[in-house]
């Protein structure tokens, strides 16, 4: 099974802040192209998968998201300069539905509709895609969800001037980009396939909360936001990071010293943020 990128659409490939029925209207963002190429280049499946609900509200047809889809591949085909047989996305998926559409056919819920997986489960069946080895990447937190909820790790696309340690901190991600582009840079990076080294070897470790300090999931983002800002800060490469109330799970590529020396810096470093805002340490012994 292959390797897949899912891309939400609207202000992740296209600049979009309403319901686009019109294909003349479409505006790729800029990196987007040269972003989706260098997936592809990586042996990556590349899905699009975007809520329309402006079908259910009587905005506009199922027949104007399929032209709007086809203007958007032409465009990212022009500026990403394609020339392979194969297209760039390798399928495009919308949800019409709504649960307060007013068109009698596509007034309900539906499990396509994100924050629900449905479609990313569907494109992973029909294109053989292996969702633990995929990623999800879209600007809005349910894009996120459903991603996680897929299995997928995730990047939420924000603003270059909202890319700071608060966004991290509440976003379910796993990393905050500033575009596509850079996401595609993260993706290739954190897979390996950037012509960077590749460790065989990787070593896991576990920090153990105090009773009740990770209960809240924003002091949880948090760690986990931590983590991955240290580990870009050191040059280490996380291959997991998992955080529940009773702690944190690391995986990290290199020996056993590099995992607990890792564990230690974040465990200094969490306890510091605790503590500055006023909170007893997070971590047993810590």
């Amino acid at each position: 099974m292959k390797s897949g990128v899912f891309l939400d659409r609207d202000n992740t490939i296209l600049a979009n802040d309403g319901d686009l029925g019109d294909p003349a209207l479409v505006r790729i963002l800029p990196g987007a192209a040269w972003g989706i190429r260098a997936l592809r280049e990586a042996g990556y499946c590349v899905v699009v998968v975007t809520n329309q609900g402006g079908v259910a509200r009587g905005l506009y047809s199922e027949n104007d998201v399929d032209a709007v889809h086809a203007r958007c591949e032409e465009l990212l085909t022009r500026e990403a300069e394609w020339t392979r047989s194969e297209p760039l996305i390798a399928k495009w998926m919308y949800c019409p539905f709504h649960p307060n559409g007013t068109v009698a056919k596509y007034r309900a819920e539906h499990p396509w509709r994100k924050p629900a997986p449905g479609m990313l489960i569907a494109a992973a069946v029909e294109l053989s895609i292996d969702c633990n080895k995929s990623w999800m990447i879209g600007d809005q937190e349910r894009d996120i969800e459903a991603g996680r909820s897929a299995r997928c790790r995730t990047i939420l696309i924000t603003p270059p001037s909202h890319v700071g340690a608060e966004t991290r901190a509440t976003s379910a991600a796993d990393f905050v980009e500033a575009d596509l582009l850079h996401a595609s840079h993260r993706i290739l990076r954190m897979d390996g396939r950037d012509g960077a080294p590749i460790w065989a070897q990787t070593s896991s470790t576990k920090l153990i909360a105090s009773p009740e300090r990770l209960a809240d999931a924003l002091t949880r983002n948090m760690i986990q936001a931590a983590a991955h800002a240290l580990a870009e800060r050191e040059g280490v490469r996380l291959v997991r990071v998992t955080v529940d109330h009773t702690g944190v799970d690391l995986e990290i590529v290199g020996s056993e010293i590099v995992a607990l020396g890792f564990a230690a810096e974040l465990r200094r470093n969490t306890n510091h943020w605790a503590q500055s805002h006023g909170d007893l340490p997070i971590w047993v012994n810590g």
